[in-house]
């Protein structure tokens, strides 16, 4: 009899204690929607501020290449598609001289970009650093700023 009051007190304890963790945790902790609200308010405020009703996206291409540089004695192999948005009065402007007239060097320009990035720039979850690099040397390469944004989607990002 004795071993079973002493389970029940133990068993008590430990109930009260779980209950008054779980009190101090609700009242401490955020709402889950406030915290989901600071997590997505700057990803909002970025993409309000470039996007608009008025734009277009545009498939630039798919890419695969290798960086060397990252990590000596090793290749990186990425892969990676890039969309640039542009002002939907000048997406087939666009569409021609990205994808048509100067593919070639577009390419070129992008797979440049990415073989010589440092490993901070490709650990970055918004990849900032490349797209601003991408979205410039395209606009430059192409003689008129149509790009206002660069997408980077379905990066995979592999060592050997």
């Amino acid at each position: 009899m004795k071993l079973n009051t002493k389970s029940l007190l133990i068993a008590g304890i430990v109930l009260v204690a779980m209950v008054l963790e779980a009190a101090i945790i609700y009242f401490v902790m955020p709402p889950r929607s406030a915290v989901q609200a600071a997590d997505a308010a700057p990803e909002d405020d970025l993409v309000a501020s470039t996007v608009t009703d008025d734009s277009s996206e545009v498939l630039i291409d798919s890419f695969n290449c290798t960086n060397n540089n990252i990590a000596p004695g090793s290749v990186v192999h990425l892969s990676f598609k890039v969309i640039g948005v542009v002002p939907r009065s000048q997406h087939l402007a666009f569409e021609e001289n990205a994808n048509k007239t100067h593919k070639t060097r577009v390419r070129q320009s992008i797979e440049r970009i990415a073989r010589s990035s440092n490993l901070e720039d490709l650990n970055d979850p918004n990849l900032n650093t490349i797209k601003r690099l991408i979205r410039e040397e395209i606009n430059k390469l192409l003689g008129k700023s149509y790009i206002t944004e660069v997408v980077i989607n379905d990066f995979r990002m592999m060592e050997q």
